[in-house]
């Protein structure tokens, strides 16, 4: 019944978040008893209590189309790099970019999106970008956004609002396989549909695990009546 808690708590998650930008919907996974007691935090957030692990499902989604010249959205498997005001790396899909005070290029939550030199600091938005993520002003290139790649994806470890740490992840050399589509944005993965029906699957696993636990209660109360009477 705590693994069932633990299942409907990330599946309603899920359904709070579909229609966040480029979401990737988290799914449970039930951890072997000998690999929860040697787990150290390293390949997951794992809930001691159940031995239940959420794992990232990192298909893509379909993208719409906004117009705006710097909502970006990533063809293929890889990741724009954030550096937030400590230095922290992370890294996220969500292509709702920005630029702050300063005319830096930043991402939602206002950590500033590496470029392949450096930071990127631009004095509009009205800028192209092509596919390779090269910031164009007036047929000139002023910057390219950093995009990265990882052997494993389901390594990289969340952090929340759609940035993950890379954990034990390695990064792949080259990004040719990922490109960007500028005035677009990516959508979340989850299909409500189908998140309803595991929800009610496993609300009435959880309902089965009460009617067991209420009819041992039963019987216990029966036997301590029953011994009562000698």
């Amino acid at each position: 019944m705590s693994r069932d808690i633990q299942r409907i708590n990330i599946i309603s998650h899920n359904l709070a978040n579909a229609s966040t930008p480029a979401y990737k919907r988290a799914w449970p996974v039930s951890t072997s008893f000998n690999a929860l007691m040697a787990h150290d935090g390293a390949t997951g957030p794992t809930d001691r209590s159940t031995g239940i692990e959420a794992s990232n499902d990192f298909r893509p989604a379909p993208s719409r189309h906004t117009g705006n010249p710097l909502d970006l959205a990533i063809d293929g498997g890889a990741f724009f790099e954030l550096i937030d005001a400590t230095g922290a790396t992370s890294y996220t899909r969500q292509g709702a970019l920005a630029l702050d005070a300063g005319g830096r290029l930043i991402a939602p939550g206002g950590a500033a999106v590496a470029g392949v030199a450096g930071d990127i600091r631009l004095e509009s938005d009205q800028v192209n970008i092509d596919r390779t993520g090269r910031i164009l002003v007036k047929d000139s290139v002023v910057g390219q956004i950093k995009l990265v790649r990882f052997d494993d994806m389901s390594k990289l470890l969340p952090l929340g609002q759609g940035r993950y740490a890379q954990g034990s992840a390695r990064p792949e050399a080259g990004d040719d396989r990922a490109s960007l589509r500028q005035g677009h944005l990516e959508g979340s993965n989850v299909v409500p549909a189908d998140e309803m029906v595991r929800m009610i699957e496993t609300m009435r696993h959880f309902e089965g695990g009460q009617k067991v636990i209420q009819w041992y209660d039963d019987m216990l109360e029966q036997a301590l009546s029953r011994l009562g009477q000698y």
